[in-house]
């Protein structure tokens, strides 16, 4: 009974002893600073700056809407008095913009579903085989995406040119993929280094070959980084002018980037812009990027964040 409240009488001062040292410690510590509050001053640049930014944003957006459907649309912004979509007519039977748009969505959808099958076997195999000089490989591919466009102009025209690959769907689709492919294989690659390679093994061990674990197992768990690159991959190619314009002279293969040009006509040594032609033919062709956008956002935005745990 003694040995009982000795042993209690302990508890209580080692209780007694503890709080005290957090209450010296409470009282010791530094006060919290208040927090920071801008003042008037500072609340009125933070909200000029947002504005003046919001501003140079919208104003060409403003712009390209008031000009579609203004018949006399001019370089300036002028809300229509009469809107009309005469300028969307026009593109389609005068420069035959439903053959551009269907060339445009053929070629950046070939180009992704090439970039994707590619990048998902080569990152897969920087990731995960054991292969020589395999960081010499990762670092050589990552260095190609430092090698600006207009360098190799010249090549890929004089290539294309013996391959007989000029004016044609084949030739734009591979030059597109080649661009992409350096950048979305290193991100790839560290999507599939964030992914464990123990889930891999118990497939193996269930008996499952390396390839239908790759097909069954590591592809659903890399689709945020599959999908990233099929986004990323139609947006370059929708969006690519230099090698079009180098590449493809036929009216039957041209695409959206040819028919700006168009848009632009020689009368009398003068140049006239079509710009309702021009907003119309933009906003057609905004349109698709946006669906992209708003429907992969969310897989870009975890493709992203597992690739760069993976690096």
């Amino acid at each position: 009974m003694t040995a009982d409240l000795t042993a209690v009488a302990g508890a209580e001062l080692a209780t007694d002893q503890l709080a005290t040292e957090r209450l010296a410690a409470r009282a010791t510590a530094p006060a919290p600073r208040p927090k920071a509050r801008a003042g008037p001053l500072e609340w009125i640049l933070i909200h000029l700056t947002f504005l003046v930014v919001s501003v140079f944003f919208l104003v060409p957006f403003v712009w390209l809407l008031s000009a579609a459907f203004d018949a006399k649309a001019t370089a300036y912004i002028q809300f229509p008095v009469e809107p009309t979509i005469m300028n969307f007519v026009r593109i389609f039977t005068e420069h035959d913009f439903g053959r551009v748009l269907v060339n445009s969505v053929f070629v950046a959808v070939a180009t992704m579903i090439l970039v994707v099958a590619t990048v998902a076997l080569a990152g897969y195999s920087l990731s995960r085989l054991d292969l020589r000089r395999k960081d010499w490989i990762t670092y050589a591919v990552l260095l190609l995406q430092t090698m600006p466009i207009s360098a190799t102009m010249v090549p890929i025209y004089g290539l294309a040119r013996q391959l007989g690959l000029r004016n044609s769907y084949l030739g734009l689709i591979l030059i597109h993929a080649a661009i992409e492919l350096p950048f979305l294989i290193w991100l790839m690659k560290g999507f599939f280094d964030s992914i464990p390679r123990h889930l891999e093994e118990a497939a193996w061990l269930d008996g499952r070959s390396k390839l239908r674990a790759l097909v069954e197992i590591v592809l659903p768990l890399a689709r945020p980084g599959l999908g990233i690159a099929a986004g990323l991959a139609f947006l370059s190619a929708w969006a690519e002018v230099l090698m079009v314009v180098i590449l493809i002279d036929q009216d039957s293969l041209k695409t959206v980037p040819l028919a700006f040009y168009e848009a632009m006509r020689t009368q009398g040594g003068y140049v006239e812009v079509q710009y309702g032609v021009i907003a119309a033919m933009a906003v057609i062709y905004l349109l698709p990027v946006m669906v992209v956008f708003f429907a992969a956002r969310r897989l870009m935005v975890r493709g992203l964040m597992s690739s760069t745990r993976g690096l």
